[in-house]
């Protein structure tokens, strides 16, 4: 009885699987990764193609080839045809030969790799549809033919979502110079992904049994860790290169540029992939890295003088305010400001605005007094007391007479007026002839005698 039963399920299965058929896309969108395909209008209740067995591709069928979609024809797990190139693609070198379609005379496609037998003759007509009956006869009524085809999708797959668990350090070089910062950061976000290589994609991700459709929740979850190991390697790169931490939000083009850089070359090699952008939504510090920029943000402030100036404008005016309703009395209120202002060391806000200069020595000092000294021309030009020429007229600066007398009054003349003393001699005497003052016995110009 299950010779008779083998027989008739050889002969049923291969008179039902000469239908040709239409395949298509079980599912492809922006989130699909590959599919398997199915048949078009499979449940269309005017066709008669009802019984056909399931993995079986009759020679002639037609399968359709989206836009930027890969098609792999897979005869027992290896791929046999494959194109990219969109329309109406029909097979012509199926294991399933058909009465409905002949391929030209004398091809033969080769039977099971290590024996070399059973090959098959593809012209089709009822002789090969016999003798694929005897091949499911000896396999118990049923072909042991497995065929399918497989799409991949060649356009960008978006919105896969990252975020960091746990911060992820980053050292600032910058923030203080001379040294380096450790701070934490925490990100979130997405990218995409492009299929870059099909044939190594199929060999190395694709479910080749089993799960109809590969989607995007379906990546493992090495590659999501891989991806934030990228992240904190692009991290690395930013420190490297001098950015502070505070300005990593506005360098997100660049971060993502790095991580995908990272991973590119690795991913594409090794499953036929790669990143196509990065799109970061949010960068946070932790804690201490928060109070820590604070802190930096008040100090850079202070650097200011003209911030500090203001700040201190301000609290002074708080603090006078403040003296005003003070319950003990305004006046203690403003010693209060009093002795504050003495604490600080008498600064006040007007000289916040100018630059540290350096102290003055003595001598300047005393050289600021003596210029501040005067005499007047007869011009009335007032000149400093060091000037020996007046600059308006040029009149040469007039000698006092004036003399300070033993009694304590300045005196003009040869007498006091005051006691009557005389002007004391101090040895100089005017020469004769020409006019010089001289001390000694005779004149320092001319070399006259002393009268």
């Amino acid at each position: 009885m299950g010779i008779f039963k083998a027989a008739a399920g050889a002969l049923g299965g291969a008179l039902a699987d000469q239908w040709l058929e239409t395949i298509e896309p079980a599912q492809i969108d922006n989130t699909t990764l590959a599919t398997y395909g199915t048949l078009v209008r499979k449940d269309d209740k005017r066709s008669s193609n009802r019984r056909r067995t399931e993995d079986v591709i009759s020679n002639g069928s037609i399968i359709h080839v989206p836009e930027n979609v890969f098609m792999l024809l897979v005869d027992g797990g290896k791929i046999i045809s494959a194109t990219d190139e969109p329309g109406y693609w029909q097979v012509d070198n199926s294991r399933a030969p058909s009465m409905f379609f002949k391929s030209d005379e004398g091809t033969e496609l080769s039977g099971y790799q290590n024996t070399g037998r059973t090959s098959i003759q593809r012209p089709g007509g009822l002789v090969n549809t016999l003798k694929d009956s005897w091949e499911r006869f000896k396999f118990g009524g049923t072909t042991p033919v497995k065929q399918q085809v497989f799409y991949i999708n060649k356009q960008e797959i978006p919105n896969i979502r990252f975020g960091t668990k746990n911060p992820v350090p980053y050292t600032d070089r910058v923030l203080v110079p001379g040294r380096v910062v450790p701070c934490k950061v925490t990100s979130f976000g997405t990218y995409s992904i492009k299929v870059g290589d099909p044939l190594l994609f199929y060999t190395e991700v694709c479910s080749k049994v089993g799960k109809s459709n590969l989607v995007i929740s379906d990546l493992a979850e090495q590659y999501i860790n891989e991806f934030l190991m990228a992240y904190t390697t692009a991290l690395a790169k930013l420190s490297m290169d001098m950015v502070m931490v505070s300005d990593i939000p506005i360098r997100t083009m660049e971060l993502g540029k790095y991580m995908a850089d990272v991973l590119d070359e690795e991913w594409l090699a090794q499953r036929g992939f790669y990143i196509q952008s990065v799109g970061i939504a949010g960068i946070n510090f932790d804690e201490k890295t928060n109070e820590l920029l604070e802190q930096y943000a008040k100090d850079s402030i202070l650097m200011d003088p003209n911030a500090r100036a203001a700040r201190m404008t301000g609290s002074v005016a708080a603090g006078l305010e403040a003296a005003g309703s003070n319950e003990g009395g305004a006046m203690m209120g403003f010693a209060g400001i009093g002795m504050g202002m003495n604490a600080a060391g008498g600064v006040l806000p007007q000289n916040v605005y100018q630059s540290p200069q350096a102290p003055q020595s003595p001598q300047g000092n005393q050289n600021t007094n003596n210029s501040a000294a005067t005499w007047t021309c007869d011009c009335g030009n007032k000149m400093q007391e060091d000037s020996k020429f007046c600059s308006k007229c040029g009149n040469k600066k007039p000698e006092s007479n004036s003399w300070d007398c033993s009694c304590g009054k300045s005196a003009e003349g040869k007498f006091c007026s005051n006691c009557g003393s005389r002007k004391p001699d101090d040895g100089k005497w005017a020469c004769s002839k020409c006019g010089n003052e001289s001390e000694g016995n005779f004149c320092s110009k001319c070399g006259s005698k002393k009268a």
